[in-house]
């Protein structure tokens, strides 16, 4: 079957990203792998995809201006003709008591995540084709906060309800629009862990096991099938049954 559908994986050079990159490229999407900084690992996702005859592109944007996010997307449709699929992706982190936490460092987190992530969402709700689909990348923690998570769940949190919203807004077109919670995925946030952390989180789930991008990267295959037709407006959680 031929390449004629495209999506665009925001924060597609690393981590859930890139495997989600390559998920969507198996499932003979062609595939935009953005990033912002790291060209040489966005480059990286690209050839494994074309070197498994996939077809992919890098394409390099600040998602907190709106200017290089209307770039972005324009680019992609003179290239490609469509945009049938938008996974938002792209973030950072941050782990730190209310109490401690800088303003400016809370002004970042909600520039990226929430600023950011609303300009994506938006420029790709005005150029989606009908029947297209919007994934929002957001956490457990959007959910279930846990201690020194509150800046950072509550931007996740913001954008889950903004979805909501569009999945009213855009349903007469046909267009889906649902988040993925992913728990507790490796490597990403056990960077320099300890093997007791892990351990800890591990213990969370029935599998008694870590997540890994490839769990995450197959709801979003599922959601962005025909198959995924009825299900919007949802937040599909991806943690391994983790208790709280």
């Amino acid at each position: 079957m031929p390449n004629h559908r495209t999506a665009i994986v925001t924060g597609g050079s690393g981590g859930i990203g890139s495997e989600i990159c390559k998920r969507l490229a198996r499932d003979r999407y062609r595939v935009v792998v953005h990033y912002l900084n790291d060209h040489e690992a966005a480059e990286t996702v690209v050839r494994e995809i074309t070197d498994c005859g996939g077809v992919a592109s890098a394409r390099c944007a600040d998602i907190t201006e709106e200017d290089a996010i209307k770039h972005m997307f324009d680019s992609v449709l003179s290239d490609f003709g469509s945009l049938d699929v938008l996974v938002a992706n792209a973030g950072i982190g941050g782990s730190c008591p209310i109490e401690q936490v800088d303003l400016s460092d809370f002004k970042r987190l909600v520039s990226v995540n929430l600023v950011g992530t609303f300009l994506t969402l938006r420029g790709a709700a005005r150029r989606l084709s009908d029947c297209g689909r919007l994934i929002f990348i957001s956490s457990q923690l959007a959910e279930r906060p846990r201690m020194g998570t509150g800046t950072y769940s509550a931007t996740k949190a913001g954008i889950d309800a903004m979805l909501v919203s569009m999945s009213h807004e855009l349903g007469a077109r046909g267009i889906t629009v649902n988040s993925v919670r992913p728990g507790a995925t490796e490597p990403g946030m056990f960077a320099g862990s300890t093997e007791e952390r892990k351990e800890l989180f591990r213990n969370l789930s029935p599998f008694k096991r870590l997540g890994h991008p490839n769990d995450i990267a197959a709801v979003v295959s599922f959601l962005a099938s025909d198959d995924a037709a009825w299900v919007t407006g949802q937040h599909i959680r991806a943690d391994g049954g983790a208790s709280n």
